[in-house]
């Protein structure tokens, strides 16, 4: 009997001893406290270190002493069994500190117990607030890009019409002045208008058979004849028309201008790609009919989802490149457009220079160039490859120097899209 009390007793102190150690060697703090007395009981050394103290200094102290003294009360009140919060402890050195903070309610003979187990999450609270603050400096630095790259666009535009000013000053001089011819004229035809209608009112208010009316009338046959009354009555017609025309294409290039000089609508829309390409080959026409003759080879083609006015630019863009590569000597541009799957096509291909590999390979790069000073800026290709990439399209190129080239811009249609958002 007494040998078996001894290796029970001999038991129980091995126990004592393991529970010791696994209480030690935990890396979580851990605190026991009296909930009658709200006195601590026990304290590993975790849990000393975490709250900057010794062990001795909190074992038989108040609870008060790291600061939970309100969550033991509410703990002994309710009679919760377990309890979890992300609290913040103050330390001996008054430094703050930030824990996870688990703690349970126990019965022992007569004591009601609380443990609790807290890890310090401090460092990794100070992780998640620098990484917050790095994602808010990401969002406006992301949004300065943006503004700085709309902004690079919109020049990229303005320099694009500046280049092209001349030759659209002159498209809409040709219908000004032929206009302003035709104004005049109309005044010459109102002049002798002005004189029959004259002589006949003073026709109207003589009586009959008073002797002047004779002369009168010979009076205005004779204005009819000089003036030629016949040919003025039937050149009005040519004159107002001609003149409506002139106005009507004056009125086209401004409103081309104006829709290609905006800042472009932050919302997509349908558009048809067709009709942006009859939009800039009249904005860019003074440009390429000097120099080569425009085959155009439109087909149908689905309605595209997109900025129209970037699709725009991109499309002017190679029409200029276009003209300027075949320059002076004369060529042709062949501008088709065709569906194939789910995707439209822009192809605009040139009887130019073409070009060499080692050019192709850098075309997209920002502000290169083969162009002459004032030619060019050197964003042209950049911009339209990123205005076409940002709608989900890519652009292909093919080329040989002395042969011409040929760029292929690729959009998804409309209903691919709508299939790829179903999908």
């Amino acid at each position: 009997e007494v040998s078996r009390h001894r290796r029970t007793l001999q038991d129980m102190e091995a126990s004592v001893k393991y529970s010791r150690a696994l209480f030690e060697v935990a890396q979580a703090g851990l605190l026991i406290v009296d909930l009658s007395t709200m006195q601590v009981m026990d304290v590993n050394h975790a849990a000393a270190q975490i709250l900057g103290v010794d062990e001795s200094d909190l074992v038989g102290n108040l609870v008060d002493t790291c600061g939970m003294r309100d969550i033991c009360v509410r703990l002994s009140s309710d009679g919760v069994a377990i309890e979890r919060h992300e609290v913040e402890l103050t330390r001996r050195d008054g430094c703050h500190v930030r824990v996870n903070l688990s703690l349970a309610a126990l019965h022992m003979d007569s004591q009601r117990l609380a443990v609790m187990s807290f890890i310090d999450i401090s460092e990794s609270v100070r992780a998640r607030e620098e990484l917050r603050q790095s994602n808010h400096q990401l969002e406006l630095a992301n949004v300065q890009l943006n503004a700085q790259r709309s902004a690079i666009v919109q020049s990229e535009k303005m320099a694009s019409i500046g280049q092209l000013a001349a030759g659209v000053a002159h498209e809409i001089n040709n219908p000004i002045g032929y206009i302003a011819s035709n104004i005049s004229t109309m005044s010459e035809y109102a002049d002798a208008m002005r004189t029959i209608i004259t002589f006949y009112r003073e026709l109207e208010s003589l009586p009959e058979g008073d002797p002047a009316r004779v002369g009168l009338r010979a009076a205005i046959a004779e204005q009819c004849e000089e003036c030629d009354i016949d040919f003025i009555l039937a050149d009005i017609d040519g004159i107002m028309s001609e003149s409506v025309a002139g106005t009507v294409r004056v009125t086209d290039i401004v409103q081309n201008l104006k829709s290609f000089a905006r800042d472009d609508s932050p919302e997509k829309a349908v558009h048809d790609l067709n009709e942006g390409v009859e939009a800039m080959l009249r904005m860019v026409w003074n440009e390429l009919k000097y120099c080569c003759t425009v085959d155009k080879q439109l087909g149908e083609i689905p309605h595209v989802m997109c900025h129209i006015g970037k699709i725009n630019q991109v499309i002017m863009n190679m029409l200029v490149n276009a003209a300027h590569a075949i320059g002076a000597g004369g060529g042709t541009i062949t501008i088709r457009t065709f569906a194939t799957g789910d995707d439209v096509v822009i192809e605009i291909a040139d009887t130019g220079c073409g070009m060499s590999p080692e050019t192709m390979a850098r075309i997209f790069e920002p502000f290169y160039t083969t162009k002459d000073v004032g030619k060019g800026t050197g964003l042209g290709l950049s911009i339209s490859h990123g205005i076409v990439t940002e709608h989900g399209g890519h652009i292909e190129v093919e080329s040989e120097v002395g042969a011409g080239s040929k760029f292929r811009i690729i959009l998804p249609s409309q209903s691919a899209l709508v299939d790829g958002i179903i999908g």
